[in-house]
């Protein structure tokens, strides 16, 4: 039976999660107008029918209009890009931050282990290919708020060791300085109770429910780098929408 991997964002994929960034980033507001599509293939060096795509995309979603013989503007529907959404990419680090917490990181165990089935559907490799397995509890002020499992190819670490890394920082950072930085991600979500190993291990009687978040994550070339399942503290997180 054939296995069935995450799918690989396509270019235009690329180019719109590109833009949504774009958008936030500028702090742009309803009536604001995009930059020129030669800025714009320039700055995320794409094609011009890429990143019309791209674009489109965007138009259909309500956030931009297209103004003839004046360019593309944002639309009131631009408001509903909501603070957190579910389908913003960004560590657990970064997103705990962003929630006012200070996240430190507890290393459980490291080492070196087959990817088997599961991780391998994920990061696109042989079930036999060496990968890391990081397990971690990230804390504010001494409080478990996420139980992490990460898993990254072998080859895809400094050194080759991981042993000889210092896992108490951001996943997403290591790989920023590899060239392997995860931009995007497919992900799942679904309430789950924590394993009840870990619970038992780690006294975490009190973290139960989890949202647990299962997630691919992609670097801006579309290698998948990083398998990752977080079970957030029920209590201390939320997750936005936005339906249109």
């Amino acid at each position: 039976m054939a296995r069935s991997h995450p799918k690989k964002p396509s270019a235009v994929d690329q180019i719109h999660l590109g833009l949504l960034d774009l958008i936030q980033r500028s702090a742009l507001v309803p009536g604001d107008r995009l930059p020129s599509e030669d800025q714009l293939t320039q700055r995320f060096a794409c094609s011009r029918p890429t990143l019309r795509e791209a674009l489109k995309i965007l138009e259909q979603d309500g956030i931009i209009e297209t103004q003839h013989g004046r360019g593309r503007f944002l639309t009131a529907g631009a408001t509903l890009m909501v603070e957190r959404p579910i389908t913003c990419f960004e560590s657990v680090s970064t997103m705990m931050r962003g929630l006012g917490y200070r996240p430190a990181s507890t290393l459980i165990g490291v080492g070196a282990v087959q990817a088997g089935a599961m991780v391998a559907n994920a990061l696109q490799c042989s079930p036999a290919t060496a990968v890391a397995r990081v397990e971690r509890l990230r804390f504010h002020e001494r409080k478990a708020l996420v139980y992490s499992l990460n898993y990254l190819r072998i080859d895809d670490l400094p050194g080759g060791d991981p042993d000889a890394i210092d896992w108490t920082g951001s996943v997403v950072d290591l790989l920023r300085g590899q060239d392997k930085e995860p931009v995007m991600s497919t992900a799942t979500v679904a309430a789950v109770p924590l394993p009840r190993e870990v619970v038992k291990a780690h006294h975490l009687a009190d973290f139960e429910p989890a949202l647990l978040i299962t997630e691919t994550c992609f670097t801006k070339r579309g290698e998948a780098v990083l398998f990752a399942q977080d079970y957030h503290r029920g209590d201390a997180f939320s997750f936005s929408f936005a339906r249109r």
